[in-house]
């Protein structure tokens, strides 16, 4: 895939977060934990989807390639120091080959396209096996405020608004990744409740030799009983 062809992509439908719109931020206690998270983790190639604040690019201290997926236009040209390429695109479709990022951080975005649980997969396809994805979003509450929240988007079928209910940590592991850890913050009387941040990581190799055991544990006599070793 050339350079070319990577900015040719575009969105088919465009959708902001509720939490990108002017007038409206998230707690900024929030934002700042997230920034040292990435400022502390981020290194080698990275990519970025969905930044939206100047502060957010100015967090990378350690790294010697960016990509900048759905970012603000108003952050282009901020950080000459670094190799940096703004690509328009959907994350369910991301214009990259398997396995070329050491890191990716997502903010605010798994509720603005029409398949989150497409999206961390594509995410987990061009993570590398020792990668990590930091991720802040608002996520699907437990309990009363969920079911409230599963009605809410009911009602809003068809807006160009963004999902109240995606349940992120169950998404990031059906993609496939293991969730190292999971912070939340609970906005007070907000629909977009709570929000969660973390760190997830592909499995370790030792759990998928035990997985790929304990679904097929009837082996012939002789047979290893770790394949692969």
């Amino acid at each position: 895939m050339t350079s070319d062809d990577v900015h040719a992509v575009r969105p088919a439908v465009t959708v902001t977060c509720h939490y990108k719109r002017a007038g409206v931020l998230p707690p900024e206690e929030m934002l700042e934990r997230f920034r040292v998270l990435a400022g502390k983790r981020a290194a080698g190639r990275v990519l970025d989807i969905g930044a939206f604040r100047l502060e957010d690019l100015l967090a990378y201290r350690h790294v010697c390639y960016l990509a900048m997926l759905d970012a603000k236009s108003e952050l282009r040209g901020e950080r000459p120091d670094l190799s940096v390429d703004f690509v328009d695109g959907d994350p369910a479709n991301l214009p990259f080959p398997d396995r070329a990022f050491d890191v990716v951080v997502c903010r605010f975005s798994l509720c603005s396209t029409a398949k989150p649980e497409s999206a961390l997969v594509e995410i987990c396809r061009v993570l590398r096996p020792v990668g990590q994805l930091l991720f802040l979003e608002h996520t699907r509450a437990p309990g009363v405020v969920g079911q409230a929240q599963d009605r809410a988007q009911e009602m809003l079928h068809g807006c160009r608004r963004c999902r109240l209910n995606v349940e992120v940590l169950a998404q990031v592991q059906r993609a496939g990744l293991v969730v190292r850890r999971a912070d939340w913050y609970w906005p007070s009387a907000h629909v977009r409740a709570p929000l969660v941040q973390g760190v997830a990581t592909h499995p370790d190799p030792q759990y998928r030799r035990e997985l790929a055991w304990l679904r097929n544990p009837i082996r012939k006599t002789g047979e290893p009983l770790w394949p692969g070793r």
